[in-house]
């Protein structure tokens, strides 16, 4: 994987992603996210507001994203800083594209929605057991 384009196929394959935070405690923490969709150069996840990480985030926004799949060894890793997507008709399309958001977010509970982008500073991938190439995005 060397392209941009090789890193979204391989993201829309592998579909879950681990997010890695620092959390309130300085402590790292790490844990999965089912929907993520890439719009222009940033991706961007859904999670809800009540949750830990939105705190973690909120408080020290560089995270790393990974997604991997282990039948090759492949690996994607995205670096920065993210910021919360307030933007309706950003967060209006995230969900079409997303249907699975309507299954998880109940009607009636939109102020739980949270919908963050991440504009990454550093792009590694690798297939394999092999250095990490960075990836132009």
């Amino acid at each position: 994987m060397e392209t941009r384009e090789q890193v979204i196929e391989f993201i829309k394959d592998v579909k879950f992603a681990y997010l890695a935070t620092l959390g309130t405690d300085n402590v790292p923490r790490v844990r999965p996210l089912a929907a993520s969709t890439i719009y222009g150069d940033a991706v961007y996840f859904f999670t809800f507001k009540t949750t830990r990480k939105v705190a973690e985030m909120m408080a020290h926004p560089q995270v790393e994203l990974v997604w991997a799949r282990i039948g090759d060894n492949a690996q994607v890793r995205m670096r920065g800083t993210v910021i919360l997507e307030e933007d309706g008709d950003v967060q209006a399309r995230f969900k079409t594209d997303n249907p699975m958001v309507a299954q998880i977010l109940p009607p009636g509970a939109e102020q739980l929605f949270a919908l963050f982008k991440l504009v990454p500073d550093v792009v590694e991938a690798v297939v394999g057991l092999k250095p990490y190439t960075q990836v132009v995005w």
